[in-house]
């Protein structure tokens, strides 16, 4: 059963502290989990998700599994964001309704206004050498010109596949599906994240009960 509610009850004593820490904590989850869905963040396991025991703010770590590497995995990530009931629960009676939804589309809309300025700083990637683009190094493989020219293309293409996938993102493309407004695209990414048949094919150390 969920437990989270239990944190606030025991930090924030005082009614009108705990109803903050509560908010802060929905707005700040709706935040991390827009922005993450946008640049493919995976791997949002409970250890990689912090909350500020003073305000009850959620914060991530460790964003080694970027741009969508979450759907190579051998058992893939196929959740947009982590919104379990563990998390939704400690939201309140509405749950992912109210504060959560409106946060989330809030966001988007800003990403989606800053759609130039957020693709030229990804442009960047594309370019960057130490970026390593799903590069997986063969046993015994040839170490020759045409080899390392080969992978550089391909790794290239790997870039601009996962380019193309924000942009869509920011226009709410999503699969299947012709563009979403910033409403529909949400409560689309909101019924993924819940949908228990999505939930019960997640790695098992990702832990979808909590």
């Amino acid at each position: 059963p969920p437990v989270l509610y239990e944190f606030f009850l025991a930090k924030f004593v005082d009614p009108t502290a705990w109803l903050d820490a509560r908010l802060i904590f929905t707005r700040s989850v709706a935040v991390w989990s827009i922005t993450g869905y946008v640049v493919g963040l995976g791997d949002r396991h409970g250890e990689n998700i912090m909350i500020d025991q003073t305000s009850g703010a959620c914060a991530h770590v460790d964003f080694a599994c970027l741009f969508e590497k979450g759907l190579t995995l051998k058992v893939p990530e196929v959740v947009p964001f982590r919104l379990t009931p563990n998390l939704t629960d400690a939201m309140g009676v509405t749950g992912y309704e109210g504060a959560f939804r409106t946060a989330a589309e809030i966001t988007m809309r800003i990403l989606r206004n800053s759609r130039e300025a957020l693709m030229s700083v990804l442009e960047t990637f594309l370019h960057d050498p130490l970026v390593e683009w799903g590069r997986q190094v063969v046993p015994g493989a040839a170490s020759t010109d045409s080899a390392t020219a080969m992978a550089g293309t391909t790794h290239n293409a790997y870039a601009i596949r996962t380019r193309r996938a924000v942009e869509l993102k920011l226009v709410g493309v999503l699969a299947g599906a012709v563009p979403l407004s910033v409403e529909g695209q949400v409560h689309r990414l909101i019924l993924d994240a819940t949908s228990h048949l999505n939930l019960s094919n997640m790695y098992i150390w990702w832990m979808a009960w909590l």
